[in-house]
């Protein structure tokens, strides 16, 4: 049996020095570690990514090409600040984009830091922004639970509140909503810019003020309406605790700028900031980035003004561009040394973006930013051209067919690259054709998957039962399977008796001298009674009880649940996305049923509303089919850029109906030439992709009266002279395969993992792993959804009413019982509450529970070290991340406390809880946790039952640790087998909320003993 590592004189645990720093802003800490540990992480780099690695103090502007190993020296920069004593990891803050590209940073990090120690905040903007406004909510008035909002959301969200924005000339009556779009991507526009409604009011009344001629006074007069519905906009939004993604950043911005102590306390926080695809920011995350610095700015910036390809995201190049005006002292590192393509692609790459002069910092700065191959072989550069667009695909898919063939690589390691999703669609036809395995970005959302519009023509058909269209999906889905010419006919006998298809196909079913198929009538029957009792519930539940128990009861859940494919674990998840939504979209009906559930879906839809399916991440050996903008990041040893054609690449630029006026933006606006420029950015982030090999091809013929030109992009990249290509138009068969269905990828097998693969899990993976594989698969795979257990809306609600009041304490904020009861409230949700009377009889106990909770609190006087504090540590190759509740400091001893809502009456079954807990559970983790993470092992743990106001305790042993440890070792390993099988026992199975359609519950007839 192993034991818990020393942690009292460790070397490795002196690394981080103590827990507290005096000074933040201390220049160095003598190193405590062996030059070993500093020197490994500095292994293998060049000249110049050491020097970005090793800078000391200050402002950094690390210039990084194409392909030369930045996200390695970004990764590699946090462990040697942690290895080298500049800092802790806690006092590390490193942001970017995308969730992927942040826990690419957090594996690679954990990897390289001694003992897996973690704490450094790896996150994207929006991540960061969202979690400090949830941790300073009430600096805004807040005490509901914010809502983050999509942008078909806030577009319904105006529409019920249209007449409150102050709209004249932009509220026609004929379509109030018509201009509901353009002003909403205006807000954002302003936003991005930093612009604030009080900023924008001022503007619009300074163009009044100055108004001399009619055209004036229009212009004031439209601008001051558009900023009036801004300020109501952002008002509105706040009122009804919601934000949208913008607001997700410009609101923690401002509790910066307004706060003192706030900004304060995260500069004193976060000793160095770290900002990774740097090109990619706008300007109000510049800001916020400025702020969090302070004023001994150790920030690091990372990026390459040739790949900033977001500015319809509202980035600014000029940021990059600007960052040395900025911080006048600062240090700038330029990595040119490519590891990635020879050298005759990226003097195509090189040749092209010089077009971009004079808007580049190669040209402004007086640099050489020509990318230099590290590798020998010069690579190869091809461009064909082709008559059509069926040509086009037929000879790239051959030639990838002849490259296989050659076995010198593998599918994998091809890609074909266009500008738009629509236009890889031949590729992937042609690959099906020739059975070449292939993926792709998913190109459909969630409610154009097969099972989801199955689930939402069920409650259309529920809402309606005389919507033709509906009920004939539904009938004709596999579910069900009536024939086809069956269904037709119905179809038809019910347009001509004018009568609803459900209702005349049940009729026909029960009616012997219909001609029905026997299966036919079988099914007919089976959905009809299923929809009356669906409709029965429909009028009483709210729509998450009603999707669920058609899915159970159609049968659906279990067909999943038995399959063992990744398809089935697709679909599922795709389902558990449809019951997030309804969850979402309740609370905010006036009454959460149906047929308000459906129109209100509809609107969204109309909206512009398709959220993305579910993707399954695989290491998938397949030619992969992706977008310039999908590819960022990512390398090849070929690479197809496909359907380089004027118009297609670079594509139309697309003014924006309402535009920002331009004395709002932060530097000059020229869109025209700023369009061409990002799109020559993204051509050239396309063609660095390629290692070996890179294939430029076009058509003259994509269909319409004109034939294409070659985009100008490749000509500029191949010194080409340009001339327009004759072609022959495309036949009628060429013409018509241009409608054929668009064509999915194939959904492989789940593979096993290394032993040694990075994971991250929870305590909850944890303990459903241990419990039974198959749940496990079930609840974190698959993500089967499950009816709403109205414990579990109980206990979200109490925990957040609990947090609302122990933030406000550690502020040293007032905070009354009402306040406390009012976070309640707002928090609360009616899913799963059998009928109002049970819902009503619940809220006023949690409401008693809450007063008791609030006296009890401010009697004892005691004040948590911390609340909500989230955690990382490394098991090995497994990232244990978790959050504690509470924190106490007592009596010179530390106590981990988890809040439960669960119903204890006596002091020893809670200890035994707290016991139990500690030994198998969730505070045997926790205190783990606390050990890993700090180099002291807690005196206690403790359970607080907020219902009875027991309190379950246990004493923390060195056993408790070294037990966790091997669960998590025990779970990280079944986990990496994508082994899943079940462990069916009685009691086990009468807990499990999957075993109602579970193939292997002992609970079933015929089940284990």
């Amino acid at each position: 049996m192993t034991t818990p590592r020393a942690r009292p004189g460790d070397p490795s645990l002196e690394l981080f020095g103590p827990a507290t720093v005096a000074d933040p802003a201390e220049a160095a800490i003598e190193p405590a570690v062996p030059r070993s540990a500093a020197d490994a992480i500095l292994e293998g780099l060049n000249d110049e990514q050491r020097a970005a690695v090793t800078h000391g103090e200050g402002p950094l502007l690390i210039v990084a090409g194409a392909g030369t190993g930045k996200t390695q020296v970004v990764t590699r920069r946090i462990a040697w600040l942690i290895a080298a004593k500049k800092a802790r990891p806690e006092q590390i803050l490193a942001l970017t984009f995308t969730e992927k590209a942040a826990a690419e940073m957090e594996a690679r990090v954990d990897e390289l830091v001694p003992y897996g120690f973690t704490g450094t905040t790896i996150c994207t903007f929006h991540a960061f922004g969202d979690r400090m406004l949830r941790e300073h909510a009430v600096e805004l008035g807040l005490t509901t639970q914010l809502r983050v909002e999509s942008r078909a959301e806030i577009l319904v969200f105006l529409r019920e509140h249209l007449f409150e924005l102050g709209l004249r000339r932009y509220l026609p009556l004929g379509r109030p909503d018509e201009h509901l779009d353009a002003l909403v991507t205006l807000f954002d526009r302003a936003r991005d810019e930093d612009v604030s409604p009080e900023r924008y009011l001022a503007f619009a009344h300074e163009l009044a003020a100055a108004a001399t001629t009619d055209a004036d006074r229009d212009r004031a007069d439209m601008e001051l309406e558009k900023a009036t519905a801004y300020a109501a906009y952002q008002q509105l939004l706040l009122t009804n605790g919601r934000i949208d993604f913008g607001s997700q950043i410009s609101l923690a911005l401002r509790l910066l700028r307004e706060r003192p102590y706030l900004r304060r306390e995260y500069a004193e926080r976060y000793r160095y900031v770290l900002v990774d695809e740097f090109q990619d920011t706008n300007h109000v995350q510049f800001e916020l980035v400025k702020h969090l610095a302070g004023r001994r700015p150790n920030v690091t910036v990372v990026g390459d003004d040739d790949q900033s390809i977001y500015r319809f995201r509202g980035a600014k190049v000029e940021n990059l561009l600007q960052f040395r005006d900025t911080y006048a002292n600062s240090k700038m590192v330029l990595l040119t040394r490519n590891y990635r393509s020879g050298q005759a692609i990226l003097d195509v790459a090189h040749r092209l973006i010089q077009r971009n002069n004079p808007e580049r910092l190669e040209f402004k700065a007086n640099l050489d930013k020509r990318l230099r191959a590290h590798r020998p072989e010069p690579g190869v550069v091809e461009h064909e051209t082709y008559r059509t667009a069926s040509n086009e695909a037929d000879a790239v898919i051959a030639s990838i067919e002849q490259t296989l063939a050659e076995g010198t690589l593998a599918p994998g390691d091809i890609a074909i690259l266009a500008r738009a999703h629509t236009h890889l669609e031949p590729f992937a036809a042609a690959l099906k054709a020739r059975g070449i395995p292939f993926q792709r970005a998913n190109t459909r959302g969630l409610y154009g998957r097969t099972e989801v519009q199955l689930c939402l023509n069920v409650l259309r058909a529920i809402a309606d039962p005389d919507d033709g269209p509906s009920v004939h999906q539904v009938l004709g889905h596999p579910l069900y399977s009536v024939d086809a010419v069956d269904l037709a006919r119905l179809s038809a006998h019910a347009r001509r008796r004018n009568q609803g298809l459900l209702a005349i196909a049940t009729a026909a079913a029960r009616d012997a001298s219909f001609d029905l198929s026997a299966a036919s009538r079988t099914a007919i029957v089976s959905f009809a009674e299923l929809h009356r009792r669906l409709a029965s519930s429909a009028v009483r539940r709210p729509t998450t009880e009603v999707l669920y128990e058609f899915a159970a009861e159609s049968g659906i859940l279990e067909s999943l649940a038995g399959a063992g494919s990744l398809e089935a674990v697709e679909q599922a998840k795709n389902l558990n996305k449809l019951f997030h939504i309804a969850a979402r979209i309740g609370p905010l009906l006036k009454v959460d049923r149906v047929d308000q559930f459906m129109r209100h879906l509809d609107l969204l839809i109309e909206a512009g509303d398709d959220p993305s399916a579910a993707e399954i991440e695989l290491d998938e050996n397949a030619v992969h089919l992706l977008t310039a903008h999908n590819a960022k990041g990512l390398e090849f040893p070929v690479v197809y850029m496909v359907q380089l054609a004027e118009q297609k690449f670079p594509l139309r630029q697309r003014s924006e109906t309402m535009a920002l006026p331009p004395e709002l933006y932060i530097g000059a606006v020229d869109e025209k030439a700023d369009h061409e420029r990002e799109e020559r950015r993204l051509f050239f982030v396309g063609v660095t992709r390629a290692r070996d090999r890179l294939v430029m091809t076009y058509a003259a013929d994509y269909g319409g009266k004109m034939l294409r030109k070659t985009s100008k992009f490749v000509v500029e990249a191949l010194g080409l002279t340009e001339t327009p290509r004759r072609a022959e138009p495309s036949s009628a068969m060429q013409s018509i395969a241009r409608y054929a269905p668009g064509t999915d990828a194939p959904v492989p097998e789940m593979q096993p993992l290394a032993d040694d693969a990075p994971i991250t899990i929870s305590h909850h993976q944890i303990d459903d792993y241990l419990t039974c594989p198959l749940k496990y698969r079930y609840a974190h795979l698959a993500q089967i959804p499950l009816a709403r257990d109205p414990r579990m809306m109980f206990g979200i609600a109490i925990h957040h009413a609990i947090k609302i009041y122990h933030r406000h304490k550690l502020k040293g904020l007032p905070i009354t019982t009402d306040d406390v009861i009012g976070a309640f409230t707002g928090a609360w949700s009616s899913e799963g509450f059998y009928t109002r009377e049970h819902e009503d009889l619940r809220q006023e106990e949690g409401k008693a529970i809450l007063r008791r909770f609030v006296e009890a609190e401010d009697n004892s006087g005691v004040i948590p070290l911390a609340i909500e504090m989230e955690f990382r540590f490394a098991v090995e190759a497994a990232t244990v991340i978790g959050r504690f509740d509470r924190i106490d400091e007592r009596h010179g001893e530390i106590v981990l406390v988890d809040y439960k809502t669960a119903e204890i009456e006596a002091v020893d079954r809670a200890d035994k809880r707290a016991e139990q807990s500690l030994k198998d559970e969730q505070l045997g983790i926790y205190a783990l946790a606390y050990f890993e993470t700090r180099g002291t092992m807690p005196a206690r743990v403790e359970l607080r039952f907020v219902e009875s106001g027991l309190v379950g305790s246990a004493e923390v042993k060195p056993e408790h640790l070294v037990r966790a440890r091997q669960r998590i070792m025990e779970a990280a390993a079944g986990i990496r087998s994508a082994r899943f099988p079940a462990t069916p026992e009685p009691r086990r199975c009468s807990f499990c909320p999957y075993s109602r359609f579970c193939p292997s519950s002992a609970l079933r007839p015929g089940g284990a003993a």
